[in-house]
């Protein structure tokens, strides 16, 4: 799965959304991934709350709202599988500030010097799942977290993309790395 659009269609098949996300014979419609200004990478404008800048650009994609039909908008909740993107190695569990996080290297990225890393957050990971694990293609890997937390943040999956050193340890993939941005290069996920 190399596109974007791919990996959302994933993510309604394997929640059992095929029927309602399906082409519409009477309106003609697909299923519509509707983002916010603030969902997408390198935004520096929030899509909750007081709607006012963030304290830095979004590093990531942030995915819950959707469209089946002309009237009907609908927002994940903490039942929504999350599927992996592409087979690989779970490197890293951490906490996020909503929930937890997978830290991803996916074998199609694997090259010598660097990691290219996808990171699914905010989220609850599938139970038994483990660091050094091989995950495959579209296996359910989680689900997306409940964010009582914060109120304000509907429940949705966070996905971001980063390059790093292969000389950074494993258990250091975590958000005190990602937020720092100095050994991390940001990578938008949608382009790779």
């Amino acid at each position: 799965m190399n596109k974007f659009s791919d990996y959302l269609q994933a993510i309604s098949r394997v929640n059992s959304q095929a029927d309602d996300l399906a082409d519409d014979p009477v309106n003609g419609l697909k299923v519509q991934w509707l983002f916010h200004c603030g969902m997408l990478f390198s935004s520096k404008d929030k899509w909750w709350g007081d709607f006012q800048l963030r304290h830095c650009a979004h590093e990531g994609i942030d995915i819950t709202y959707y469209r089946t039909h002309p009237d009907e908008i609908h927002c994940f909740d903490d039942s929504i599988k999350v599927p992996a993107m592409d087979g690989g190695i779970i490197l890293n569990i951490c906490d996020d500030f909503l929930g937890r996080s997978l830290v991803i290297e996916h074998e199609n990225l694997m090259n010598f010097n660097r990691r290219i890393l996808f990171v699914y957050a905010h989220i609850t990971p599938e139970k038994g799942l483990k660091i050094g694990h091989t995950i495959q293609k579209q296996d359910i890997i989680a689900r997306v977290c409940n964010t009582h937390k914060n109120p304000q943040l509907p429940p949705h999956l966070h996905f971001s993309c980063f390059e790093v050193s292969k000389d950074v340890q494993p258990e250091h993939l975590d958000w005190n790395l990602f937020s720092q941005n100095l050994e991390v290069n940001l990578v938008h996920p949608v382009f790779l």
